[in-house]
């Protein structure tokens, strides 16, 4: 099966998974619209000859009607603190079993992200901190205060 196929078997199965939440294939993301929040659940595929591993992210972009306010986010892996979590994928069946491993891995990893950085109080928070976990969430450090101050006007709409 070609490296395209697999990966058409695991965003299949990945979208019957994601109930609730739209994808966006020429983004390969995954949506759900919270308010003036939009949660996005990304994945890439880090193509080899014959098989490709997945890999997750998620991010929450601040919206003021269609203004983009400031996004964060960060990899799965890296918001546990282990590092680039990988999901290889090398035949039809591990497709699936591997689509199911990235979902639970999401379901524990990135709602709770999403439920603690909804909150833009926190979010202001752990970027005026600064430190490790203001970088995971926004790596361009020289960004932080204009998110700050976006972030302090902000509505959540809901």
């Amino acid at each position: 099966m070609k490296v395209s196929e697999l990966q058409s078997v695991f965003l299949d199965e990945l979208q019957h998974l994601m109930d609730g939440w739209k994808y966006i294939k020429s983004d390969r993301h995954f949506k759900k619209i919270q308010g003036n929040l939009v949660w996005l659940f990304h994945i890439s595929c880090i193509n080899h000859e014959n098989e490709f591993d997945a890999v997750g992210d998620v991010a929450i972009e601040y919206k003021s009607g269609k203004k983009r306010l400031c996004i964060i986010g960060a990899e799965l892996g890296n918001i546990e603190g282990v590092g680039q979590k990988r999901f290889p994928v090398c035949n039809e069946k591990q497709a699936n079993r591997s689509a199911e491993e990235i979902y639970s891995y999401f379901q524990t990893i990135g709602m709770p992200f999403f439920l603690k950085y909804s909150n833009p109080s926190e979010t202001i928070e752990t970027l005026k901190n600064g430190g490790t976990e203001a970088i995971l969430i926004s790596p361009l450090i020289n960004q932080h205060n204009e998110q700050i101050g976006a972030l302090r006007n902000y509505d959540n709409g809901i």
